[in-house]
């Protein structure tokens, strides 16, 4: 009768062990997933106008104002465009950004990923 009862807590340790085993490697899989997916950052492509004032959105994710900034020569100039000469909220295909007297090749586009981390999402040609 003895031999029994060491046979059920051994088999019932042997068992949460198991159990404990695949829920850390479940969470360990898990974690790394969410942090791959969360540190992705806007996908757009830019098409310079034959006009230096404008820049196009050719394609891609939609930018919203408040989640970009547009710089000129380390000036912030994001509050200055203009989209069909109104203040805009989002950039979407299609639509020409006006930098008014500043050109495409001193813009810099700096976004945010969705973990905070700045990237520059377009960088003009710096021709100085």
């Amino acid at each position: 009768m003895k031999d029994s009862a060491v046979s059920t807590v051994l088999s019932t340790i042997l068992l949460f062990g198991i159990v404990v085993l695949a829920a850390g490697t479940f969470a360990v899989f898990a974690a790394g997933d969410i942090t791959n997916k969360a540190e992705s950052m806007p996908y757009v492509m830019f098409q310079e106008s034959v006009s230096e004032d404008y820049l196009y959105h050719a394609g891609g994710d939609s930018l919203l104002k408040d989640e970009i900034r547009i710089y000129a020569k380390s000036s912030d100039i994001t509050d200055k465009t203009t989209i069909d000469k109104k203040s805009w909220d989002i950039w979407q295909t299609g639509d020409a950004l006006y930098l008014g007297t500043y050109k495409v090749s001193d813009i810099t586009i700096v976004g945010r990923t969705s973990l905070g981390n700045e990237v520059i999402l377009y960088e003009g040609l710096k021709n100085n």
